[in-house]
């Protein structure tokens, strides 16, 4: 399993970074990380933690699952979040000097569960604030629009708005802390600059938490399992949200604005990689 990246950062993927707010990074971990982090999903799916919940709407078909803070539990993926290339690449995406871990989510939607994602952007949802800061998508299989690939509007983390969230299973939008209605952009679609990318197995998306994003129900034979990532750089700080938004598994005993101290339970530091 490789700990480093397959292949150096390129300036023009950063650059796309930094343009559009999401770049995919082909082929960045090796089939031995993909196979073994399949059979540790697989295991959480069979024995969720008190975090997995299905979040399709109800009575749709199909399975829509979500679980949070599998490292906290699991060997396999305490591993992939610190002893993987993941720290490695958020540091060169970001032009950071070091990056602290955030959050791990996995997101499952199997074959034959036309749940859509809503549109949304991530920031609003998580407890940091700052320029450098990033969400992370794995791939653990061929991913296609067909079977649910996500689309990112290109340079929406730069249109300086931040909206309301709302539960993906339904519900109301999350209000206040200054947010703002969600514009209907499948009702106006021509007018955003919109793009998907089809995904293999050890593909990285990554996403500025501020682009808007959404994705396509699963309407294949095929799984679509993902490992998610929040991860920041230099510049954030630590941040509440209001109600309806995730909340830290525990108290992690800061304030908002403070720093992430690089030796933090919760919060680990994961760049510089951590020894062996």
């Amino acid at each position: 399993m490789n700990r480093a990246p397959l292949r150096p950062i390129t300036p023009a993927e950063v650059d796309a970074f930094e343009r559009d707010g999401v770049v995919c990074l082909r082929g960045m971990l090796d089939t031995d990380w993909v196979e073994r982090m399949r059979a540790a999903l697989d295991r959480i799916l069979a024995h969720p933690t008190a975090e997995g919940k299905l979040i399709n709407p109800p009575g749709s078909p199909g399975r829509f699952e979500r679980d949070l803070f599998m490292w906290m539990y699991d060997v396999d993926f305490r591993a992939l979040a610190t002893h993987s290339p993941i720290g490695a690449l958020a540091a060169a995406i970001l032009r950071s000097r070091q990056v602290t871990f955030l959050l791990d989510m996995l997101l499952v939607k199997e074959p034959h569960t036309p749940a859509l994602t809503p549109w949304h952007h991530d920031q609003p949802y998580n407890w940091v604030d700052g320029r450098q800061v990033c969400g992370m998508w794995i791939s653990l299989d061929r991913v296609t629009r067909e079977s649910g690939a996500a689309e990112w509007i290109r340079g929406s983390h730069r249109w300086g708005c931040w909206f309301a969230a709302r539960p993906f299973e339904g519900g109301d939008y999350a209000v206040g802390d200054g947010l703002e209605p969600l514009p209907d952009i499948d009702g106006e679609r021509e007018s955003y600059d919109i793009v998907s990318f089809d995904t293999e197995p050890g593909d990285v998306i990554i996403n500025h938490l501020l682009t808007v994003h959404g994705a396509y129900g699963n309407n294949s034979d095929r799984r679509r399992r993902a490992i998610v990532y929040r991860l920041a750089g230099d510049d954030a700080r630590y941040a509440e949200r209001g109600p309806g938004r995730p909340k830290p598994k525990r108290d992690p005993g800061l304030k908002p604005g403070d720093p992430f101290p690089p030796d933090h339970d919760q919060f680990p530091r994961i760049w510089p990689q951590p020894a062996a």
